[in-house]
């Protein structure tokens, strides 16, 4: 059964219901279920009130109907008696009775517009009463035989027992649901006036014939007719009234039913003093009438007896239909009170066991594990509570096993970089004296070549020298020989100048006579004399050319002379030179082969110190990637060290104190930063966003800002407030969505890999780096 319970609720059916319930809070979903519950429960208590205050007020109507009816019958009986003694006077008994009865009416008729004034309005009677005072009036102002008189007063009493059948039907009598009640009201209201008002029409026939003992066919056939109806009436009447017997007997029992009784021995006397077809009667008509007074009054006493019955009949169900409505509501009201008190405690179980377990989990989720879950209970949550708790203590142990270890790899890891870059050191060291070895191998064997090389250069530069030299011997000698030549080239120079110096003084003396005539010539000769005078002027400036052109040469040759002798003592010289070239040549090639032999040797040094170099520089790169790794592996290990710090073990634990601040409660202190922000959101609480947002509204922000300032300089603690800052400026963006009501995505804004769990690790890491490296 369990399993096919199962498969029906796993069907498509209740996706929809199952797709909602996911969406909702718990509290949502209980209210959805009871509003689901209690929206057929209303309308069933309501329904039940309407038709409950239906049924009153419906029996509260008859009821009405009831009294209105009580005063209708008094007028109808008091109209019967008017309209007796009219037409008893009409035909010549006393008067004096007429106007007692028409008084007797005035009153009966006063009080039935009384009750009509209260309770026409309720069954809508203005018509029928109207039509009643209208038949009173025609009533008091008839006149003429008695038959005028009888069909006039007459119609008072059909226009009554019309009002009365308005009453019976707006009143909703003539509908009465119950069956003692309903056939009560048919005996009473529908069977009484009609019997009645026959009685009363048979009082006056009857009596009209026996005043002039005779029947006529007409008056014989009005009788008949009555009684017919009387006896229809009468006996539909004791079937009601069997029904009512039948039905409530004690009801029965405070009826009165001796109208039956005498009406029936009326009927008979009817029957008997009028039989079908005869003319001629007799009997005593004032015998005849008491008869049918006594008959008629009797008849009146048994309705106003059963009216009352019938008011006690109505009164005692609208009794019961309150007790029943007041029974039903305090049912249901407890019924409902202790379904709610039911629900109420489910809901508080469920709740609190919801909100436990969201707690521990949130607790666990944050890294608190110091605190036993409580599983007290058989129920399902308390079931969920112990494996959680179950699944606590195994975390636990895991932990603490992680702590530990990434503890011990923490501190291997230093010890591993420690020894590494020791080794790195020395090896480093080694390296740097190798190469500096090498490097003053190469820079030897360099100069040992370079030496050779200059002394090749230096050989091939001494016979280039000699070769010069020769060179410059045989131009020294050439020189000499055009020295000569430009010595005696400087004399036919001079001996040209001398030349160009007379001309230039017969060109004065000439320039001096053309000037003369150019001054004879006067104006004419005045362009003339201009020109003489620029030649002169021209011939001057050669003639002091000349002179020191002279003078040049003469110099010139005077060098020329002595320079011949330098030229020649030079050739001497070069000839030396030459000799001396040839010896050096000699031993800077002897010296070539020397530095070749040595180069050599340095060369097979040098390269034996480079394979050395290269394998210490390679065992270096080596130290340096196994200190790299040490390094790595250490910060590898610090951060599952930070990882495994975000949780909290029971236990007394040593606080870890590292330049004044307790980097474990200050790591719980920014765990706490999660829960209060969770809080306020279960509570829907405002968040100081603005001191949120800084840094330094918590321990760590104030040490930041006080004494870790000596530590400002060093890079943990430059990243340390850098991740502190960030961390609270996402903080107050949390912040800002539960101010603005967005509590989904605040709660989606604290889950892990969001910004705010990547910044609170961040913050963690460097602080477990800290707490086991110290500030670097």
């Amino acid at each position: 059964m369990k399993k096919v319970f199962s498969r029906f609720l796993a069907t498509s059916l209740f996706s929809p219901s199952s797709l909602l319930m996911r969406k909702l809070r718990f509290p949502l979903k209980m209210t959805v279920i009871s509003v689901a519950f209690f929206i057929p429960i209303t309308w069933l208590i309501a329904n039940f009130l309407i038709n409950a205050s239906k049924s009153s007020e419906f029996t509260s109507q008859e009821r009405v109907g009831v009294r209105y009816a009580a005063k209708i019958f008094p007028a109808l009986e008091r109209a019967g008696v008017w309209r007796y003694h009219a037409r008893s006077a009409a035909f010549g008994d006393s008067a004096a009775l007429v106007s007692q009865s028409k008084q007797n009416f005035d009153i009966a008729f006063r009080e039935l517009e009384l009750v009509d004034a209260e309770l026409g309005a309720k069954l809508s009677t203005a018509s029928s009463i109207s039509a009643v005072r209208i038949a009173y009036e025609a009533a008091k102002n008839v006149q003429g035989s008695p038959d005028d008189i009888y069909q006039t007063m007459t119609q008072l009493s059909r226009a009554l027992v019309l009002l009365l059948d308005r009453v019976t039907d707006t009143s909703g009598l003539a509908l009465d649901p119950d069956l003692d009640s309903y056939y009560l009201m048919s005996a009473v209201l529908m069977r009484g006036p009609q019997v009645i008002q026959r009685t009363a029409e048979l009082r006056g026939l009857g009596g009209t014939a026996l005043f002039s003992q005779t029947v006529t066919a007409e008056l014989s056939d009005g009788i008949l007719k009555r009684v017919a109806v009387i006896e229809h009436e009468l006996q539909l009447a004791k079937f009601d009234i069997e029904k009512v017997k039948n039905a409530s007997p004690n009801y029965f029992s405070q009826m009165s039913v001796d109208a039956v009784e005498a009406t029936t021995n009326f009927v008979n006397v009817v029957k008997n003093t009028f039989p079908a077809g005869q003319t001629a009667v007799q009997g005593n008509r004032i015998e005849y009438v008491e008869l049918a007074n006594r008959t008629l009054s009797s008849q009146f006493t048994q309705i106003e007896k059963n009216l009352v019955v019938l008011d006690i009949m109505l009164e005692s169900r609208q009794t019961k239909l309150n007790e029943e409505k007041w029974t039903t509501l305090i049912i249901s009201a407890f019924g409902i009170t202790l379904a709610l008190y039911l629900f109420l405690g489910f809901y508080r179980s469920m709740d609190g066991g919801i909100r436990k377990m969201r707690k521990e989990l949130i607790r666990i989720s944050m890294g608190d594990l110091r605190n036993d879950i409580d599983g007290n209970g058989s129920d399902e949550m308390a079931s969920i509570l112990r494996e959680i708790s179950h699944m606590q203590v195994s975390l636990r142990a895991t932990v603490s096993a992680v702590q530990i270890a990434s503890d011990h790899v923490v501190k291997s890891s230093l010890e591993i970089a420690q020894g590494t870059q020791d080794l790195s050191a020395r090896t480093e060291s080694a390296a740097s004296a190798l190469e500096e070895s090498s490097a003053a191998l190469e820079q030897t064997t360099s100069t040992v070549q370079m030496t050779a090389e200059s002394v090749k250069q230096a050989s091939v530069i001494a016979i280039e020298n000699a070769n010069t030299a020769i060179r410059g011997g045989d131009v020294m000698k050439d020189v000499v020989q055009t020295m000569e030549t430009i010595q005696e080239s400087s004399k036919k120079i001079s001996d040209i100048i001398g030349v160009i110096d007379g001309i230039a003084f017969q060109t004065n003396i000439l320039a001096l006579n053309a000037a003369v005539e150019a001054a004879r010539a006067g104006e004419q000769g005045r362009g003339f004399a201009v020109v003489a005078s620029e030649v002169r002027a021209l011939a001057g400036r050669s003639a002091e050319a000349a002179k020191e052109i002279k003078g040049l040469i003469t110099t010139s040759s005077e060098k020329i002379t002595s320079g011949t002798l330098v030229v020649k003592n030079a050739g001497a010289t070069m000839v030396e030179i030459v000799e001396n070239a040839d010896r050096i040549k000699t031993l800077l090639d002897d010296v070539a082969n020397g530095a070749r032999e040595q180069s050599t040797g340095v060369a097979q040094i040098g390269e034996a110190v480079s394979e050395l170099d290269r394998n210490t520089q390679a065992n270096a790169a080596l130290v340096e990637e196994t200190a790299a790794a040490a390094n790595s592996q250490c910060g590898v290990a610090v951060q599952l060290a930070a990882q495994v710090d975000e949780f909290r073990l029971p236990g007394n634990t040593t606080a870890v104190v590292v330049e004044g601040i307790d980097i474990d409660a200050i790591i719980d202190g920014h765990r706490q930063w999660k829960a209060k922000l969770r809080d306020m959101i279960e509570r829907s609480e405002k968040v100081d966003v603005q001191t949120l947002s800084r840094d330094d509204c918590c321990a760590l922000g104030k040490w930041i800002y006080s004494e870790g300032q000596r530590m400002r300089g060093r890079q943990t603690f430059t990243s340390l407030v850098e991740k502190h800052a960030r961390f609270h400026r996402v903080a107050g963006q949390v912040g800002e969505l539960i101010n603005s009501k967005k509590f989904s995505e605040a709660e989606e804004a604290l889950a892990h890999g969001t910004v705010f769990s990547t910044a609170t690790s961040e913050v963690v890491l460097v602080l477990s780096s800290v707490k086991r490296l110290g500030f670097t």
